[in-house]
Formats: structure tokens, C-alpha cells, sequence
């Protein structure tokens, strides 16, 4: 009895760390449409301070 209820919160546990990670997947994803064109262009321009073209 108790490794069949090992095995049931075993496969809750995955699937509650596949939740998380999917929701922080989401929040990223949301986070890059939102501030993308800003993003891009803050990291081009840190980009080419630390590496200027020659």
C-alpha cells in the first residue's frame, strides 16, 4: 500500500513542478512580447559598449 502511494504523490510532484515551469514560461514569454522592441535594443546598445565595432 505505501509504495502505490509513494508512486501517487511521486507523479503529483512532476506534475506540480511541470505547472510551475510552465507558468514561468508563460510570465516569460509574456514579459518578452511586452517589453521585446525595448529589450532588443537596450541589450544592441550594452552589446556594443562592452564591444565596439572596429
Amino acid at each position: 500500500m505505501s509504495s502505490s502511494r509513494l508512486s501517487s504523490q511521486s507523479g503529483q510532484s512532476l506534475i506540480e513542478y511541470a505547472l510551475i515551469l510552465m507558468l514561468i514560461a508563460i510570465i516569460t514569454l509574456a514579459i518578452l512580447l511586452i517589453l521585446g522592441d525595448d529589450l532588443r535594443a537596450f541589450v544592441f546598445d550594452l552589446l556594443r559598449t562592452w564591444f565596439p565595432p572596429s
